[in-house]
């Protein structure tokens, strides 16, 4: 289904860019866990995609920005997941 095929879409560029938090077979078809393995400021990177219309999610408490979510949900598409992660790739310079 769709939203499968978002999720597998963000899976696959984390494991690229970055690092899966969670092993994957505790995934979900909502949302991904990003390991922020770049060490990027995840709240920079929030507000340079909220100046192109995108937001993203950090982790809570101690994994505030050791880790960021990515949502594949509700009336998302897959060519909306694409213009995000190429935005991320295009503020990070990946």
């Amino acid at each position: 289904d769709r939203h499968t095929e978002m999720a597998d879409y963000v899976r696959a560029w984390a494991k690229d860019k970055f690092a899966l938090f969670a092993q994957e077979k505790f995934a979900s078809n909502t949302v991904t866990c990003v390991k922020n393995t770049r060490e990027i400021s995840v709240g920079d990177l929030n507000k340079a995609l909220g100046e192109r219309g995108f937001m993203i999610s950090n982790g809570y408490g101690k994994l505030k920005e050791k880790t960021f979510r990515i949502a594949h949900m509700a009336e998302l598409t897959l060519t909306d997941i694409k213009d995000l992660l190429s935005n991320i790739d295009e503020i990070l310079g990946l």
